[in-house]
């Protein structure tokens, strides 16, 4: 009542909502739930392919009951999202098959201090050419620069 009497919103995350269910409560001015749900939900956006499958807004304040045992003690237990193979497994396979065919230096380069591969255009030719397309940047292929 009294937050409704300041004129604010107020939304709660419950497990079994789906994400239009939780994306409205995130866009209301308070959002109450509990550390596992706010915990998978930014696991979730951050594994989306699309900003309009995020279901959390931007962070603004936090206010944390028990915020001890949250830091200590549930800091022992990850948080982990799993589930069954999908689609992502067949191009796991396929750069898997793509991967040893490029050459180092004509295709990508090594920076061993950084710990990273840079791909060259000549690679990113040579993997669009062996995937069967295009342009591996345009919206649609997008997804698949990851596994790149």
């Amino acid at each position: 009542r009294v937050h409704r009497f300041l004129g604010l919103e107020v939304g709660v995350i419950l497990g079994g909502m789906n994400p239009a269910q939780r994306r409205t409560a995130y866009h209301s001015d308070i959002t109450y739930g509990t550390n596992n749900e706010f915990g998978f939900d930014y696991l979730r956006d951050n594994m989306t392919h699309s900003l309009d499958d995020l279901v959390q807004r931007g962070h603004n304040f936090a206010v944390v009951d028990e915020v001890d045992s949250i830091l200590i003690d549930e800091a022992r237990t990850p948080l982990i999202i799993s589930g069954p193979a999908d689609a992502s497994s067949k191009w796991y396979a396929e750069f898997a098959r793509i991967a040893p065919l490029l050459k180092k230096d004509l295709h990508y380069e090594v920076d061993i201090k950084k710990r990273t591969i840079g791909v060259h255009e000549a690679g990113v030719e040579f993997v669009e050419d062996q995937l069967g397309i295009d342009n591996l940047y345009e919206a649609a292929n997008s997804p698949l620069v990851s596994y790149l």
